[in-house]
């Protein structure tokens, strides 16, 4: 074949492109139309942009001004709430210091109080409790006393009753009188299981300062938030005998003053004197009943504003959370509290954003104008488009000739060529890149038989391969044990399990079998590593086990024993994570120990799935001479132990997120799969996994064992 050199001929069809293009563009600047056109479009941008600027200009000083105005009022706002609350504290701890006052006379039975309780019962409730180890007998006057006192505060109690959730006396010898809105059982166990008020904050508190304190926020035991305003009170002498302490309802504050309207989207709340949000709208209950404690210094934009909030200053601040905000705050001096006051920015500057709407849109209108104007520019230069595309085609006519044949030509030779006929030949000789592409076709040609001979050599390779595969998979499935009932003779006990690998050979192991008739071991490991090596290393790693246990009892020791031998000659640094278990069939002893593996889901008869605590270990075939611990645990009627590989919680969707370990423990604990006989668990656990990954390739070994004591 001859190859032709392409010196002298490389940018000859270019050149010629080139001409022809210069040419056109000759004409087309000649065109006056194209000047009256780039003339009106300047005009037009910059009546625009001047327009654009005036609309800024104005929006920005409307904005500063708005601002300015919502500073003012947020500041004036914040105060006012402030002091309001302030107040409304202030009245509470004159009440709680009152009956303080009243309480201590009467306990040092220097004020006469009529016992009579005809009309005062009523929805309040009187409940005592004593401090374990004291005595009712050698108290009972001290109590009858205090007891005497509480029944006038029944009236202030009814009265407040959407304020306050109790009012309570704690004595320094070791009883306590409460006044709650409801009597509870739960009382009395708190006392029984060692509760001791005089060790309470509330009570330490009032005594160190010896005067009336206010507590953090905490959840009594119908769930709602309170806080305490407690005091000490004292005998006419001047002794201390105890504590009183009135729990207020964070929801009447709420109601008051945080709930009330800032804005459109604005709100205000409350924090103490450690920063943590103590009232605010939507505050949330976490997934233990307890409210959800949120310190507002560790939230994005806020730590400037908590402390100058903590300092007890007041003023106005701008955050940077999620969005610009506007914060004012001031102090509730009575508590050591601090309100403050959030306010979008974007609520504040929407009116001067509305502003530069109208003027761009009127702006909008005059471009229509002049937009019209060169509407009637463009006909002309239409018409003049016109004629130079007639001049074009003329020369393109021309041109092509010398063009379209040798490209004929080329292209004939593909499709001769594509048809399979490999000894055809192209011959051009334009002297130019045609001809240079004539003859890399004819090099290619060559080059293409000469590759189409080793490919029939390589697919043959690939077949072959790709069976000896299919084998391998077929003699790795068989290894497990995948006949179910595994064991249908034992009524005791029932076990399932299922291997998915990612590819036609895997990693991933499951064994299960009887030692003795008293013993049923279970075993579920991960090689690391895909494909045949991993596969090669599960063989050995599922023989020695299986070996192991055969001769050991302990699981432990079996792990112990073949880790040493997994790290024998391990050039190629694989490793295994390995869970190991035997149960004790008559008396239902779990003992297990784990090798680095995922921690299993323990399910309890009528109760949930949730994780097993089981130390991590370290994985086999990694250090020589590691010990293992085994644990235990007793199975009993109904019981079941979940468990599988990672390939189950790290399965990908199509935007490479996990499956994760709250959505498996979640599917575990659905209704519909956890008390489903245990092959349809498992068969559940896939689908959620296959609904989950929405088409995306598996990525790992799914693997997973059931184990049912019946």
């Amino acid at each position: 074949m001859r190859v032709l050199s392409g010196k002298g001929k490389e940018g000859a069809i270019q050149r010629k492109i080139v001409r022809l293009v210069l040419s056109i563009s000759l004409l087309a600047l000649l065109t006056s139309a194209l000047v009256s056109f780039a003339s009106i479009q300047l005009a037009r941008s910059r009546m625009i942009d001047s327009s654009a600027d005036l609309g800024g200009t104005a929006a920005t000083d409307s904005e500063q001004a708005l601002i300015e105005q919502a500073k003012e009022n947020l500041i004036t706002e914040a105060a006012a709430k402030a002091e309001l609350t302030d107040q409304r504290l202030k009245s509470i701890q004159e009440q709680v210091e009152l009956l303080a006052s009243y309480v201590g006379p009467v306990y040092d039975g220097t004020v006469a109080i009529d016992d009579s309780r005809e009309g005062r019962d009523g929805d309040w409730v009187m409940q005592y409790g004593a401090v374990s180890g004291v005595s009712d007998a050698q108290l009972a006057d001290e109590i009858a006393r205090t007891e005497h006192a509480f029944y006038v505060l029944q009236p202030l109690c009814r009265q407040n009753q959407e304020k306050i959730s109790s009012v309570y006396f704690a004595s320094e010898s070791g009883f306590m009188l409460s006044y709650d809105p409801n009597s509870t059982d739960e009382y009395q166990q708190l006392f029984d299981e060692g509760y001791d008020p005089r060790q309470r904050d509330w009570y330490i508190n009032a005594l160190a300062e010896d005067g009336t304190v206010f507590t953090e926020t905490y959840l009594d035991v119908f769930g709602r938030l309170l806080v305490t305003c407690a005091s000490p009170v004292k005998t006419q002498a001047g002794k201390t005998v105890g504590v009183l302490g009135m729990d207020i309802l964070i929801e009447d504050i709420n109601a008051s003053i945080v709930n009330a309207e800032v804005g459109e989207e604005g709100y205000a709340f409350l924090i103490d004197q450690n920063g943590i949000v103590i009232s605010a709208p939507n505050l949330e209950v976490g997934p233990d009943g307890n409210y959800k404690q949120i310190k507002l210094g560790e939230q994005r934009g806020f730590s400037a504003v908590v402390e100058a909030m903590l300092a007890g200053e007041s003023g106005f601040l701008e955050a940077q959370a999620d969005e610009p905000l506007f914060v004012s705050y001031a102090p509730v001096p009575v508590s050591g509290w601090s309100l403050g006051m959030v306010l979008p920015r974007e609520e504040v500057v929407a009116p001067a954003a509305a502003m530069y709407d109208h003027i761009m849109a009127e702006t909008g209108e005059t471009t229509g104008a002049v937009s019209s104007m060169t509407a009637i520019m463009l006909v002309f230069f239409a018409l003049a488009i016109v004629v130079i595309v007639v001049i074009v085609m003329i020369a393109t006519r021309v041109q092509s000739r010398r063009l379209t044949d040798p490209i004929r030509t080329l292209t004939q030779g593909a499709q001769t060529i594509g048809a399979g006929n490999l000894d055809y030949e192209i011959d051009v000789n334009t002297g130019d890149e045609l001809e240079i592409l004539g003859d890399t076709i004819n090099h290619m040609t060559v080059s293409l038989k000469e590759y189409m001979t080793n490919l029939e050599a390589i697919t043959a390779d690939r077949e072959r391969i790709a069976a000896e595969l299919g084998v391998a998979a077929t003699i790795q499935t068989s290894m497990l044990p995948c006949i179910f009932p595994a064991f249908p003779e034992r009524e005791e006990f029932n076990i399932f399990a299922d291997m998915h690998p990612a590819k036609k050979v895997g990693g991933d192991f499951y064994d299960f079998f009887l030692t003795d008739p008293d013993h049923l071991w279970v075993v579920i490991a991960d090689v690391s590593g895909k494909g045949v090596p991993a596969a090669l290393f599960m063989v050995i790693a599922k023989t020695l086990i299986k070996n192991q246990a055969g001769s050991c009892g302990d699981p432990g020791e079996v792990l112990g024993v073949v880790n040493n031998q997994l790290c024998e000659n391990n050039d190629a640094a694989m490793f295994v994570t390995c869970f190991v278990g035997v149960l004790d069939i008559p008396t239902g002893k779990f003992t297990f120990a784990n090798a680095g593996h995922n921690a299993p889901l323990l399910y309890r008869a009528g109760g949930a799935y949730d994780w097993l605590n089981v130390k991590p270990g370290f994985v086999l075939a990694g250090l020589d001479n590691m010990q293992f611990t085994s644990e235990e645990l007793t199975m009993h009627r109904g019981d079941r132990l979940y468990l599988y590989t990672d390939g189950v919680t790290e399965a990908l969707n199509p935007t490479e997120e996990l499956y994760g370990e709250d959505r498996l423990l979640e599917t575990m604990n659905r209704e519909d799969v956890k008390n489903q006989p245990i092959e349809k668990v498992v068969e559940a656990v896939q689908e959620d996994i296959h609904v989950y990954a929405d088409g995306a390739e598996q990525a790992d070994d799914i693997t997973m064992l059931l184990l049912e004591i019946n």
